[in-house]
C-alpha cells in the first residue's frame, strides 16, 4: 500500500512538473489611449515613426479594420497590426534559444474602441529560464513602451 502511494505521489509530481515546465511565460499587455482629439491615422503614423526612431524596421502591416469593412461590415472600426523587428535583437534571441523567436517579430496594434483610439502591444516575457533572454526582453519592452507612449501623445498644434 505504501509503495502504491509513493508511486502515485511520484507520478503526480512528474505530471505536474512536466506541465509547469511546458507552460508559456505570461505576457503583459501594454495599452494606452490617445487623447480624444487624436485621430486613428495620426496614431498609426506616430507608431510607425516611433518604430523607426527606436531602430526597428517595419516588416509587416495588416489593416484588419479595412479588410473587414471590404467584406461587408461597413461600420467595423479601424484596427491595424504593425509588425516590426530589429535584426540585432533577433540574432541575439536566436543565439539564446531559437525557440524564443516565437516572440518575434514584435507587434503593436492601433484600434478604435468606444470612440477612442488605443495603441497596444504584448510585451516579451521577462521571467523565463534564460537570464540572457530576460535581460534582452527588458530592453525590448522598454522600447515597445516608448513606441506606444509616443503614439498617444497629444498632437502639437501648428502656429
Amino acid at each position: 500500500m505504501a509503495l502504491q502511494l509513493t508511486r502515485l505521489a511520484l507520478l503526480a509530481f512528474l505530471v505536474l512538473g512536466a506541465s509547469a515546465a511546458n507552460a508559456q511565460p505570461q505576457r503583459d499587455h501594454y495599452d494606452r489611449v490617445a487623447p480624444a482629439d487624436k485621430q486613428f491615422a495620426d496614431v498609426v503614423l506616430d507608431l510607425e515613426q516611433a518604430i523607426g526612431d527606436e531602430n526597428f524596421a517595419i516588416v509587416g502591416r495588416n489593416d484588419i479594420g479595412d479588410a473587414v469593412r471590404r467584406r461587408g461590415h461597413a461600420d467595423f472600426p479601424d484596427a491595424v497590426i504593425v509588425q516590426f523587428c530589429n535584426l540585432e535583437y533577433a540574432r541575439q534571441v536566436i543565439e539564446i534559444d531559437p525557440s524564443y523567436m516565437l516572440y518575434m517579430p514584435c507587434r503593436v496594434v492601433a484600434f478604435e474602441q468606444d470612440g477612442r483610439v488605443h495603441a497596444a502591444s504584448l510585451l516579451l516575457p521577462t521571467e523565463t529560464e534564460r537570464a540572457a533572454f530576460n535581460e534582452l526582453a527588458t530592453t525590448i519592452n522598454a522600447a515597445i513602451r516608448r513606441i506606444v507612449d509616443f503614439a498617444v501623445v497629444p498632437l502639437v498644434p501648428s502656429k
